[in-house]
Parts: structure tokens; sequence; C-alpha cells
């Protein structure tokens, strides 16, 4: 958090720099004494303007008291300035063992606070045991909590094995589970095959299923050679199939050869049908 702080600080004059530029040396200087730079040329200062300095500087040493910065001075704060930069500090502290930081200092915590942090970081470290992160203490659980996250890694590794990923360990896997596990890769191996999602393994699949996925498949195969897809496989489609299609393509040819509009391909069209395109052509005429 310090160093955050002095990150904002930095960032924040940075930020002044064209603005300061502009100053005449005499505002920069007092600029730089207000800000307690080092460089600060007092003598250049008139009995006001030092009256201002010592008010910022006083200001600012507050600041960094009440932020527990290094740079606080403790001996120039009036008794009740001190009192109140103890108030923050002290909710600072306490703020930082409720949220487990290592700044916390237990010591400066009152029985009553204690119990209550202590509380939170033994839910803190249940809850990082149930997600299997690596702050878990495994000691400070209870043994009914061990039990809970011993269940809860077992249905972690039972998600991890039903979705396939790396992380599965399929030696922790009961034979219950083995079987549920089997059984939900098999019907998402199906329902890939069934709706052409992903990768599919036609060899896991019962001979029912096989007939199936194939069955949809030429029919998701024919519905894209209907639609002019390129994904069209003509090769896989029955003669019927194909000479219905073939079909409605010289008819739509002949329509656009006749119309003059769309795509035309003279050398689809019989004999016949040339005839009769020059014989209307010539008829327009």
């Amino acid at each position: 958090m310090r160093n955050l702080m002095r990150l904002f600080v930095a960032a924040f004059v940075l930020s002044q720099a064209p603005a300061i530029a502009q100053l005449s040396p005499h505002d920069r200087n007092l600029a730089d004494c207000k800000d307690g730079w080092s460089f600060c040329d007092r003598t250049t200062l008139s009995p006001i303007e030092l009256r201002d300095v010592d008010s910022a500087r006083h200001f600012k040493d507050i600041d960094d008291c009440r932020n527990g910065l290094a740079t606080c001075d403790p001996s120039q704060l009036t008794p009740r300035e001190a009192n109140s930069v103890a108030v923050a500090n002290y909710q600072r502290n306490l703020s930082d063992c409720e949220l487990g930081l290592q700044s916390c200092d237990h010591s400066k915590l009152s029985r009553r606070e204690a119990i209550s942090v202590s509380a939170g970081e033994h839910e803190r470290n249940r809850s990082d045991c149930m997600d299997d992160l690596g702050t878990c203490d495994i000691s400070r659980l209870s043994s009914t909590q061990r039990v809970q996250v011993i269940r809860s890694a077992q249905q972690r590794n039972v998600s991890n094995c039903k979705n396939g990923w790396d992380v599965c360990d399929y030696s922790k896997l009961t034979p219950a589970d083995s079987r549920l596990v089997q059984t939900f890769r098999h019907q998402g191996n199906a329902d890939n095959c069934l709706n052409g999602w992903g990768s599919c393994d036609y060899s896991t699949l019962s001979p029912m299923e096989l007939e199936q996925v194939l069955a949809l498949e030429h029919e998701r195969n024919l519905a894209d050679c209907r639609q002019g897809k390129g994904s069209c496989k003509f090769g896989e489609l029955g003669k019927a199939e194909s000479d219905a299609l073939e079909a409605r393509d010289r008819k739509r040819n002949l329509k656009a050869c006749s119309d003059e509009m769309g795509y035309c391909n003279r050398s689809l069209l019989t004999k016949s049908e040339l005839n009769s395109l020059v014989a209307e052509r010539r008829t327009k005429k």
C-alpha cells in the first residue's frame, strides 16, 4: 500500500509537470517548498509564504501519518492530531487483519477483535482448502471440515474427468465415479456426433447411435447441397437426390439464360433449349 501511495504521488507530480514548467522561478520554488522537496529555497520566500509553506507541510505530515508512511513525523502533531492519527492507524491495522494481509499486527487487536479476526482467518482457510488453493493449511481444519475438503476434491476430480480436462486423475475415481464419467463422456461424444459439434469418435458409438449419426450427417449434407454451400459433398448423395438437385440446377440455369439475369452457363443447355432461346430473342427483336 505504501509503494502504491508513492506511485500515486509520483504520477500526480508528473501530471503536474507541464503546469509547473509554466510557473515563474519564484512560484515554482514556492510549490517545491509546499511539496517538501529538498531543493526548496526558503530564503527567497516572504513571511506570509513561509507560513503557507509551514501550513502545507504540516497538513502533508498529518496525511502521511494517517496513511502510515515513513515520511510521517509524529513530533509535529498536536495532541488532537496525534489522537486522530492513532485512530486511523488502529482502524487500518484492524482492516488489514480482517482482510488477512501480512501487514496485520495481531498484538494491537482487542480480545473481541482478535476472536472475530481469528474466525475470519479460519473461514478463509476453510474456503481455500475447499477450492484447493495453495494458501490452504489443512492442519487448521476440524475433522468434519477435512471430510468436506476430501469430498470437494473428489467431486472436483470427477468434474475434471467428465469434461476431459488434463487435471483429471482417473486413479482417484471410485468404481461408481468411473462409470459415471464414462457414461457422461460417452453421451457427450454422442451429442457431438449427432449435432455435428467439435470432434466425434465413431468407434465409441453403439450400432444404433452410429446409424442415427450417419442419417443426420446425410441430412445435413443434403441441406448444404440444396443451399449451395461449399461444405456440400456431392459424392455422398444418393442417385435420386443427386438427380433431383441436378434437375433443379438445370432449371435455374435455363431461367437465368432466358431472363438474362443471374449466372447462365450455356454449356449446360441442351440443343433444344439453345434453339428455344435463340427463337425467343429473335421474337423480342
